[in-house]
């Protein structure tokens, strides 16, 4: 028995015995699978088509079998042809079940093909995981599924794509045509895969196996509800921007399926009471907008079925979903126009008459935007303003005076708008970590020498606004805060580290606005390139609230060289007081802040490290400050001439209390030099900000 197959037994037989003793829970969480050539192949040689067609059509990727369906076909199945009895056959039932979302069934399934010797261990694997997945068993999923792809062959390597398919940008899916047109043994799809969720995870700051879990959830969700239902569809707005072509749902469930359930959503029917052919609800295609919230900006889908039934797809302007043209849409008689139908601006191709009435369409529509994003309310605004003024003259073609220009950049910034959204949802990877992004967080990395040969001790030293957070009230009247951390961090190679904390505070009243709650963690990093998520929320769910508060960062990391060669600096740590609990070694404690504040008597604290300096020799270190903004001419410079000497292991550790009570308040531009004073080397200058932060005297 060889090793893959021996840990697919060990792994299937405990999911097998939470199925069979009832630990097996009916959780949405599925994908849509293709049939085994196989099992096709063998049932259409021996006359069985017809049956062979029907497994196929219900393992299609757009097919949604329920439990009823997959029973009938098995029952079918073993009338006409005594039923499954190969490997194969059985990972076809696997499937089938799947689809049904039926994990206890599609294990037992799964037992009989493991049984038969006939499959190979990669997919036995796979299909284990995704049946773990199913049941919610995150750890046997995960171990399964990175066992599988160690020995894949090309066929597990087909299903293993079409898993993540859906998840990929233009760029990734041609990367995987690259890869797969490969010999096998020139490729590593363990290390492919990794690289793929690694990036995943990154964007939403969870671990990966969080991360594929959510991903088997979302698709199982997005076949139940945005199915496509219709053929073919032409070219899309979304095809443009590279959309996958095997995508089981519409742009509905695209999106779900990668940047999960919106923050808002909102539809428009029109306004039948109006009593205007012109703006009545017959004149809209179905439509949906959904808005998601990222620091700093929303992002906003527009879906339309465009004359279609069932299916919605991004269109490139709201005011495309306006389509009338019918005769009982006329606008004869409303300010002489004299056409049968009305089209909007937005959709031709030429500026057409619009009666006054007519006006009304867009502004109405994008208004009904407005609780999606506040800047639809603002172009309803210019529509009111601009439209509303007869710009489209009913006695030309051509828009008239310079409102209707007007009207027409509001158009176009939108449209600008939706192509870039579109872009990011399509053409990146736009996942976001589960917090509501309402609160105030600053934060810079702090990167010393480690204890540990050849790494870096690289701190994270981050402040989350206190006043959205929910406290837990403790006896005497006092109230303790608790912020969750989690700092996901990958490499050059796409290798990717996770660490988790919380972090309490507790106080004798309720902080506000101003005040914050400290975060400090630690990661040893050898030099080189990485990017890190950081994200920070509260442990506690406000009342009215659908996520935790808090915030997250997404940064590009240097880590740098510091260990060997000419004299180095660290970086430069700022506090407003010499007391604290972080220490960064040699028994320094200190309160470091991302603010850089001095106190309120204009005095700061800075702590840094120098290294490769002489053995036992005196250094001198130099700071300027220059105003942030001003004249460079205002810029002083403080000199700690002697200020220290090294020990026998060339690194020494500085605590210096910096007063600025003379100095005028404000931001600053710090510099900090070091100079071994018996090679007269000079450090690299570090440049830093420092805010003096004096109090009125």
């Amino acid at each position: 028995m060889t090793k893959a197959v021996s840990d697919f037994c060990r792994i299937l037989a405990v999911a097998a015995a939470a199925g069979l003793f009832g630990l097996v829970a009916s959780v949405d969480v599925a994908r849509a699978q293709t049939m085994p050539a196989p099992v096709y192949f063998d049932l259409t040689n021996r006359g069985y088509e017809k049956l062979a067609n029907r497994i196929s059509k219900k393992l299609e990727l757009r097919a949604d079998p329920d439990d009823e369906d997959v029973q009938s076909l098995l029952d079918r199945w073993e009338r006409e042809e005594g039923g499954p009895d190969g490997g194969w056959d059985y990972i076809a039932v696997t499937r089938l079940w799947l689809r049904a979302g039926r994990a206890a069934r599609a294990e037992m399934a799964l037992m009989e093909a493991e049984a038969s010797g006939e499959v190979p261990a990669p997919i036995l694997l796979l299909d284990q995981a995704r049946v773990a997945f199913l049941s919610g068993q995150m750890a046997l999923a995960a171990e399964a599924y990175w066992k599988g792809c160690e020995g894949a062959g090309e066929t597990a390597y087909k299903e293993y794509w079409l898993d993540i398919e859906v998840l990929a940008t233009p760029e990734e899916m041609d990367d995987y045509d690259r890869f797969r047109r490969l010999p096998i043994t020139q490729t590593d799809l363990c290390a492919h895969l990794r690289r793929f969720w690694n990036e995943r995870a990154l964007a939403s700051a969870m671990e990966v196996t969080q991360r594929m879990s959510v991903h088997f959830a979302r698709t199982r969700y997005a076949l139940d509800n945005y199915r496509r239902r219709g053929g073919r569809k032409g070219t899309t707005f979304s095809n443009r921007l590279g959309r996958p072509t095997n995508s089981a749902y519409d742009d509905r469930g695209l999106l779900y399926v990668r940047m999960g359930e919106p923050d808002r959503t909102t539809a428009f029917a029109g306004n039948p009471s109006m009593g205007q052919d012109a703006v009545s609800a017959e004149c809209y295609q179905p439509n949906e907008s959904w808005g998601y919230d990222y620091p700093g900006e929303t992002r906003v889908y527009h879906f339309s079925t465009m004359s279609g039934t069932d299916d919605y797809w991004l269109i490139e302007n709201l005011g495309l979903v306006y389509r009338c043209g019918a005769p009982s849409a006329s606008l004869a008689g409303t300010s002489g126009a004299a056409i049968g139908g009305v089209l909007s601006p937005v959709n031709e191709n030429r500026f057409v008459a619009l009666g006054p009435a007519a006006a009304l369409v867009l502004q109405d529509l994008y208004r009904s935007r407005q609780g999606v994003d506040p800047r639809y309310a603002r172009v309803a605004q210019q529509m009111s303003t601009d439209l509303g003024q007869n710009v489209f003259s009913s006695g030309t073609t051509m828009s008239a005076g310079s409102e209707a220009l007007d009207a027409q950049r509001v158009l176009a910034r939108e449209r600008d708008w939706t192509l870039a959204d579109g872009t990011f949802a399509v053409d990146s990877v736009p996942d976001r970590p589960p917090v509501a992004a309402d609160t105030r967080l600053l934060v810079e990395e702090l990167q010393f020498l480690s204890p540990r040969e050849g790494m870096n001790r690289v701190w994270i030293n981050a402040v989350i606004e206190a006043e959205r957070l929910t406290p837990v009230s403790l006896p005497g009247g006092q109230f303790r805060y608790r912020v969750e951390a989690r700092w996901v961090i990958v490499d050059a190679n796409g290798e990717s580290q996770v660490h988790s904390s919380s972090f309490e505070a507790v106080t004798p009243k309720r902080l506000g606005r101003d005040e914050s709650i400290p975060v400090r963690l630690a990661a040893d990093l050898p030099p080189g390139q990485y990017r890190y998520a950081l994200l920070l929320r509260d442990s506690r769910l406000a009342p009215g609230q659908d996520q935790l508060s808090g915030n997250y960062r997404r940064v590009d990391m240097t880590v740098r060289e510091l260990g060997a060669g000419a004299p180095a600096l660290s970086d430069v740590a700022v506090a407003a007081d010499s007391g604290g609990v972080w220490s960064p070694g040699g028994g320094i404690r200190l309160r470091p802040s991302p603010a850089h504040l001095t106190g309120a008597d204009g005095v700061g604290y800075i702590y840094f490290e120098v290294y490769n300096l002489t053995p036992g020799g005196q250094y001198t270190t130099q700071i300027r400050l220059e105003p942030e903004k001003g004249d460079a001419d205002d810029a002083f410079e403080l000199s700690f001439p002697g200020d220290g000497a090294t020990g026998t292991s060339r690194m020494s550790r500085r605590l210096l209390r910096v007063d600025l009570r003379d100095t005028e308040p404000g931001s600053y531009v710090m510099r900090v030099t070091v100079t071994d004073s018996a090679s007269g080397a000079s450090t690299l200058p570090y440049y830093t900000s420092v805010t003096v932060n004096r109090a009125p005297r």
